[in-house]
């Protein structure tokens, strides 16, 4: 399972180093770490995603209104999100200051209530009452704009330690 895993990354590493190249940089070490980070919260964002969705497809086949399915969709999966990002992609490294689970949690919360909660019921809005989509096809188009801005938010708010300024 490690060859796979070593040689997928090997893989990107290698287009990655290509892509920079095209444009006149270099793909350094530091860059990498961030873009495994991100891959891995991308990954942790797919079950987040399957967990979101699914409860509010639940919801919304019990016949709640969108925005209460949207709402239990952002509570259960915030919770679920914060559990996999806390202990696999930003986890505490040795040396950086204390982190306070609660208070990850609660930035945890609010990062994702700006692109989770807020930026998703007015992209929902617009897509099921103006442009007409299917309330089931929304979640899926804001998956795609929401994601960037939460790993943002995260990795430079929600998750740093207590005394780590390199993230600020």
């Amino acid at each position: 399972m490690n060859k796979i895993k070593n040689g997928i990354e090997m893989l990107i590493k290698t287009i990655l180093k290509k892509v920079y190249r095209l444009f006149g940089k270099e793909l350094s070490e530091e860059r990498w770490k961030v873009w495994l980070q991100f891959v891995g919260f991308a990954m942790v964002g797919v079950s987040n995603f399957l967990v979101s969705y699914g409860t509010y497809a639940l919801f919304i086949s019990l016949g709640c209104n969108y925005h209460v399915s949207n709402i239990a969709a952002f509570l259960i999966s915030v919770l679920n999100a914060f559990f996999w990002n806390n202990r696999f992609v930003f986890k505490q490294e040795k040396g950086e200051g204390k982190r306070v689970w609660w208070r990850a949690l609660l930035k945890t919360y609010l990062s994702y209530a700006f692109s989770g909660l807020i930026l998703t019921e007015i992209l929902l809005y617009v897509e099921i009452n103006v442009l007409g989509l299917p309330k089931l096809l929304g979640p899926v188009i804001n998956l795609v704009i929401t994601t960037p801005i939460n790993f943002v938010m995260n990795k430079f708010w929600a998750f740093r330690s207590a005394g780590n300024k390199k993230n600020e």
